[in-house]
């Protein structure tokens, strides 16, 4: 049995302010190490309910938050960017039995800590076919299209919400209570690590049996801005339209596609920055 894990850092217990998630700042040293440790709990919890192999994407801003060193050994570890699916980078190399997401997040324009989907400073909101996205919806959707169903996912008490709405099946650990955007009520890590590892191993005894996506192709994207500039410039992109003063739109056949487009989307906006 094969898993995949992506990991993100803004869903992790005891993460609530942007530093603890900006590479470079003190405190996303701590912040890093809080992520490993619940990255290390989903891999032996993977072990422990059959799997055979195990591989972590570091998915989070330069995608190299994860040391090496302090991940279990028995992982391989996709790491850097820019890379073609993202936060789910090497799901389409094999066949996997299940994704785990690990520290997401809610969707950008709802409730949640630290809520915002793939770039907080570009991106308002995103709808795919008339549906608001999440990170969990975008790449829970690519995974399906390679055959790979989500089995688990972890963070806050609001995204939690959401998978129950709309991935019932799917297992949830939940790691903090939501107070306000930039803060949160977290249980300990050595509580959020034990939950983690047993709701892993507890995910590979009884796979979804409904489908953990909510999208099915073509896709239709409209994507808001947070800014014209920002659409002016996405709207440079061949097959972009521009549909309002911030808002453009892309018609795609695969969620790679799309995934892709989002990535080059905010390398534009990093120029404004």
């Amino acid at each position: 049995m094969k898993i995949f894990i992506s990991a993100d850092i803004e869903g992790i217990a005891g993460v609530m302010r942007p530093e603890q998630c900006t590479p470079g700042h003190p405190e996303h040293q701590i912040a890093r190490g809080l992520m490993e440790q619940e990255v290390n709990a989903a891999i032996e919890g993977a072990f422990a309910g059959g799997a055979t192999e195990v591989v972590v994407a570091d998915s989070h801003a330069q995608m190299t938050n994860l040391r090496a060193e302090n991940i279990d050994p028995r992982a391989r570890l996709v790491q850097g960017k820019p890379r073609c699916l993202s936060m789910v980078e090497g799901i389409e190399q094999q066949r996997f039995d299940g994704l785990f997401l690990v520290g997401f997040h809610s969707a950008a324009g709802e409730p949640g800590v630290l809520a915002h989907t793939i770039n907080g400073r570009a991106f308002w909101r995103i709808h795919i076919n008339g549906l608001v996205m999440g990170e969990t919806d975008i790449y829970a959707a690519a995974a399906a299209e390679h055959g790979t169903p989500l089995l688990l996912v972890t963070g806050d008490d609001q995204l939690q919400r959401w998978i129950a709405e709309h991935y019932s099946a799917v297992d949830y650990v939940c790691v903090k209570r939501a107070i306000s955007h930039t803060c949160a009520e977290s249980i300990s890590p050595t509580a959020a690590q034990r939950a983690i590892c047993a709701a892993a191993s507890a995910a590979l005894q009884h796979p979804p049996q409904a489908s953990t996506t909510r999208l099915t192709a073509p896709y239709a994207m409209r994507l808001q801005a947070i800014k014209p500039v920002l659409a002016d410039l996405f709207s440079l992109i061949p097959g972009v339209t521009r549909l309002d003063a911030v808002t453009v739109g892309y018609q795609a056949e695969k969620m790679e596609t799309l995934i892709s487009l989002l990535s080059a989307f905010s390398y534009l906006a990093s120029t404004q920055s």
